[in-house]
């Protein structure tokens, strides 16, 4: 651009070289070479002053890119300290609150077992028709001191037994049922099951809980058997019960008493817990196979499933998602396959949680049984429910 106007220069010196070689002054053409060069002149500044003014506007540009960039660095670096501090000295406010709660959770659950363990100490002679042992004190004659105000108390607190029914899509009717478990309090607040058991799992109270909800479902499943000899009652056990010897040998010292009802309970386990059982686990699966309980498998993934394993460890019950109805594994023809073989070799299928209309008739075109809220939702045990059952087994024996 600057060649290009450099013409206006040119221009006049040619005009005063001309006069020069002429030897003659022409006012004219020194007016005009005047006026070439101030036109030039102001040419040039004009064009310098866009062009500055464009490097001011990039520069502005640039200086507020680099003001960001600087910003962001800033942040950056504000975070990597941060970041480095939480790394020597962690922040442990949400996991003390989470272990709070947890802790919360199981003191209150533990204080409920032994009052529940307390019960059942106590002479139950007349409703139980067994004798009493010489060896157990008489209870006091006098009442028992009202608790301090001062202490925590879990009054207000209290382990429901649910039933939730197990429908048999061909009839319609129920055919089993899942036992649950709900810690309510007074005030309507209500830990359903699947968080209580998360939570009992987190504080180490899961063994104690599947203990307590077996001895609640015995006499209960004894009175419904009498009245319908082909029911079950799915009772969910976890992991850390089936891998301590210890707990585990409670339940199967419980189950050897009641032989009666044995037959009708299926412990139920899901497919995770399944896979982090060690190998006291898997020995105590096939304890409770060995005194007469059905297994069944929850939440199945198929992937990797050894049907014929699962079968040898006494598992008869396989419950899948609701996904699952709908081909949710893969191709259609490569579930229909599974399901067909599982069948050939004598696993009944579940489908758990069936919310919609949707889920239930897909469900009905690949399982028997399924279980939710479409169908009816878990129900509240009376505390008396299993009261008259030990009557028949009097004399049964």
């Amino acid at each position: 651009m600057i060649f290009g106007l450099s013409v206006f220069a040119l221009a006049a010196i040619a005009i005063a070289a001309f006069m020069l070689a002429s030897n003659r002054t022409d006012l004219v053409l020194i007016s005009g070479a005047i006026f070439l060069l101030a036109v030039g002149q102001v040419t040039v500044i004009l064009a310098l002053s866009a062009r500055t003014a464009r490097s001011e506007s990039h520069a502005n540009m640039l200086g507020d890119v680099l003001r960001r960039l600087t910003e962001a660095a800033t942040k950056t670096e504000t975070r990597l300290t941060e970041a480095e501090r939480l790394a020597k000295e962690p922040d442990r406010n949400g996991l003390d609150k989470l272990m709070a709660e947890v802790k919360g959770l199981r003191d209150s659950v533990r204080t409920l077992l032994d009052r529940s363990r307390r019960d059942d100490e106590k002479p139950s002679t007349i409703r139980w028709g067994e004798a009493q042992s010489s060896r157990e004190p008489p209870p006091p004659p006098y009442p028992a001191p009202a608790p301090e105000a001062a202490k925590p108390s879990t009054d207000g607190q209290r382990l429901d037994l649910l039933l939730e029914p197990l429908i048999e899509l061909t009839t319609g009717a129920t055919a089993h049922y899942r036992a649950l478990l709900d810690l309510a309090s007074d005030n309507g607040q209500i830990v359903q099951h699947a968080e209580l058991m998360e939570k009992a799992n987190e504080g180490g109270m899961r063994p104690a809980l599947d203990a307590h909800l077996l001895k609640q479902v015995v006499p209960v499943l004894r009175r419904l058997r009498n009245r319908n000899p082909g029911l079950r009652a799915f009772v969910p056990i976890g992991a850390a019960t089936l891998d301590s010897r210890e707990d585990l040998g409670r339940i199967a010292s419980l189950l050897g008493q009641e032989g009666d009802v044995v037959r009708g309970l299926v412990f139920e386990i899901t497919h995770r817990d399944l896979g982090l059982l060690d190998d006291d686990g898997i020995e105590g699966l096939a304890r409770l196979a060995r005194a007469g309980a059905t297994l069944a498998l929850a939440e199945v993934q198929v992937s990797g499933l050894d049907l014929g394993a699962l079968k040898q460890l006494g598992v008869r019950f396989l419950s899948f998602p609701p996904s699952a109805a709908g081909a949710g594994f893969g191709p259609t023809s490569a579930w229909r396959e599974f399901m067909q073989y599982a069948r050939a070799m004598q696993f009944q299928i579940i489908i758990a949680d069936v919310r919609s209309s949707q889920q239930a008739t897909a469900a009905s075109s690949v399982a028997r049984y399924a279980h939710g809220t479409f169908y009816a939702p878990p129900r509240k045990v009376k505390a008396d429910a299993g009261a008259a059952a030990p009557q028949y087994r009097s004399a049964a024996a």
